[in-house]
């Protein structure tokens, strides 16, 4: 429960001393409303609670400062020991409640913060002790709360994955920080007690209804709905979800605010519509609390054209003062931002960004003329520059055009765009994906974490961490950048089969088939099911399934060099080797080296054979041509032959992988 604790008493120098300490604190839910209706069992409850703590304590080498109430108050020297004596806390009281009646089952809140202490008569004081007190309300019933600080010192070697909270200000503490969840995997059984990131006001924003006299001007509605999901996104406090699971929304008149916040895991649902006549604009906004389907806050605005960046600023603040949520100054300052002061820049922009909601080479083509445009009427608009990158990587990407040219063109306007916006987190996450191709992997991590720092509901950035960190072979963390990913964007196909990549590499795969279904729930028509079922299929070696699959994936797509690797591969693997060498001569053929994948691929179809040398070339080849492939040869099961020899060790320390 919330408790106030003494203020640091007035101390002289030959009373006290100041150390290091990792400080914990431990509370039991619930407990002051038990004692109230029945105070022998909450006392016969807290006996037992005591003697289980003290026990487990004890065993970590933790020393017990005093008891509050039905709190712990406990100190450590290390770190490391702090966090995995709290873990080995809720264990013990996980397997006790197992075997405890409903009304008699105990779960604590726990928080751990390191820093100095003073120390004075067996008791300890200072920043250390109140940031620890405060970090525990944040905690799960049942779970863990750590700090940055803790966080830096256990990321590497602690075995559970830790998980990000949004940013925010504790109670008396003067800095914003920053805090985290330890994922204990005994409570992935139950969904409800699961790490509660974003779920404490998560909110939605649907789709803005077009209802102006021309239809063609859905890409503005379209817009709005992006920037104000942007907007949203600056409060540190709130989830935001993201655009593409919000867009299956777009038209969806048989579901009511109900259904759709069960579906999003939201509290709260923004919806809108947006009329557009000439250089005049009308905006009706309502925000509506999901539990109750009232409405919690609802406005229209009559504006010029050019106000459009002021109302969507506007509604972002009464959200954040609807659900009483501290706005912090740097929040407001970078919601009230223009970003540019062109009507006409901002609408080509907002062209851009609709146009790639498809990832057609048309759309490509059209939304790169559209961010053009938006610099030529305002070369200082960041996000348009932004944009472009984008547009340089998705060509890459697609093969419209070659890697190197592209990757440069984007390296540039990344570079513009930063100049332009330091704090725009789009642009650092798009540096952070350069640096990757770079082979500047930590700078990359550390592009990313400041890119999440600046918004911590932009899926995107989580999902592509995830990448580096896989790539760093930090299995655990890359885990739990993909949850995080998949609680901002929950009906994204792509984060949902990049989850599957994730628990097949690591052998999971009871929990990549529940992800496999999960894609199925969200778009059963989509090649990413296909894929799904494919790479799930290869990577059991259960080889005429996955060429079924393959088969499939053809019909959309006959000359898939991907899929040529994948058959090359199963074929060497099953004593087809002169099929095997024909696919490999084709690939050779005609993948162009400026791909960007071509070595890669390569070495992916020849690691099946049992000679392991001209994979290795081809590896090489690719590590000089800048080919980014360690996830695939570090990670995936097929592969364990080839992480077996020296030289791929030899390659990953070239790489600054390991």
């Amino acid at each position: 429960m919330p408790r106030t604790y003494p203020n640091i008493p007035p101390l002289s120098l030959s009373e006290a001393y100041r150390r290091l300490a990792a400080v914990v604190f431990t509370d039991i839910v619930g407990y002051t409303a038990l004692a109230q209706r029945d105070e022998s069992l909450a006392l016969a409850l807290l006996q037992r609670h005591n003697s289980l703590v003290r026990s487990v304590v004890g065993a970590h080498r933790g020393k017990e400062i005093k008891t509050i109430g039905d709190a712990f108050l406990l100190e450590f020297d290390s770190t490391l020991e702090a966090v995995v004596c709290a873990v080995e806390i809720q264990r013990a009281f996980w397997q006790q409640n197992e075997h405890s009646p409903e009304g008699e089952k105990i779960f604590l809140r726990i928080g751990v913060h390191v820093g100095d202490i003073i120390v004075q008569n067996n008791d300890i004081f200072g920043d250390a002790v109140n940031i620890a007190s405060r970090i525990e309300h944040e905690a799960d019933p049942g779970g863990i709360c750590i700090s940055e600080q803790v966080y830096s010192q256990v990321r590497n070697k602690l075995k559970y994955p830790i998980v990000k909270l949004p940013q925010q200000k504790l109670k008396n503490v003067e800095l914003r920080t920053d805090l985290y969840l330890v994922e204990l995997p005994w409570y992935k059984k139950e969904p409800e007690l699961r790490s509660r990131v974003g779920t404490r006001n998560r909110i939605a924003v649907m789709p803005f209804a077009n209802i102006s006299p021309d239809p063609g001007d859905a890409y503005f509605s379209d817009g709005l709905t992006e920037e104000v999901i942007s907007a949203l996104s600056e409060i540190k406090e709130l989830r935001v979800i993201a655009r593409t699971s919000i867009n299956r929304y777009r038209g969806v008149t048989d579901k009511d605010a109900a259904e759709i916040g069960s579906e999003l895991q939201v509290a709260f649902i923004l919806e809108g519509s947006v009329r557009k006549s000439g250089n005049k604009i009308r905006v009706a906004t309502q925000l509506i609390e999901v539990s109750t389907q009232e409405h919690v806050w609802s406005n229209h605005y009559d504006r010029d054209l050019d106000d459009i960046f002021l109302i969507q600023s506007d509604i972002a603040k009464n959200v954040a003062d609807s659900l009483k949520l501290t706005l912090f100054a740097d929040e407001r300052t970078h919601i009230e931002e223009k970003g540019t002061g062109s009507s006409t820049a901002y609408v080509a922009y907002l062209k851009g960004r609709a146009l790639l909601h498809d990832r057609s080479e048309k759309a490509i083509r059209g939304a790169k003329e559209q961010f053009e445009i938006a610099i030529k009427e305002d070369p200082s608009f960041a996000l348009a520059y932004a944009g472009l990158a984008d547009i340089q990587m998705l060509s890459s990407d697609y093969l419209l055009s070659p890697f190197p040219e592209s990757l440069e063109a984007a390296r540039s306007y990344i570079r513009k765009s930063i100049e332009l916006d330091p704090d725009l987190a789009e642009a650092r996450v798009s540096l952070a994906q350069e640096l990757m191709y770079e082979y500047r992997f930590h700078e990359a991590e550390e592009e990313f974490r400041r890119a999440i720092s600046l918004n911590p509901s932009y899926a995107t950035a989580h999902h592509w961490f995830a990448n580096c960190l896989a790539d760093l072979g930090r299995d655990e963390e890359s885990q739990s950048e993909i949850m995080i990913a998949e609680d901002l964007d929950p009906l994204s196909s792509i984060i949902a089969l990049s989850a599957v990549y994730n628990y097949m590499e690591q052998g999971k795969f009871d929990e990549a088939r529940k992800r496999l279904k999960k894609l199925v729930e969200i778009d059963s028509a989509s090649q990413l099911v296909t894929e799904g079922f494919m790479i799930y299929h290869l990577l059991r070696k259960e080889w005429d399934e996955a060429i079924e699959y393959i088969e499939k994936m053809r019909k959309e797509e006959l000359n898939d060099p991907y899929l040529d690797a994948d058959m090359a591969y199963i074929y060497a693997s099953t004593g087809r080797k002169e099929e095997a060498l024909k696919i490999i001569e084709k690939l050779d053929r005609e993948v162009p080296e400026s791909s960007g994948t071509k070595y890669s691929l390569l070495a992916f179809a020849n690691a099946a054979f049992d000679n392991l040398d001209e994979c290795f070339r081809l590896l090489d080849r690719a590590y000089a041509t800048q080919e980014v492939f360690f996830g695939w040869f570090r990670h995936s099961p097929v592969f364990e032959r080839v992480r077996k020899d020296p030289r791929f060790n030899e390659l990953m320390k070239r790489a600054d992988l390991l």
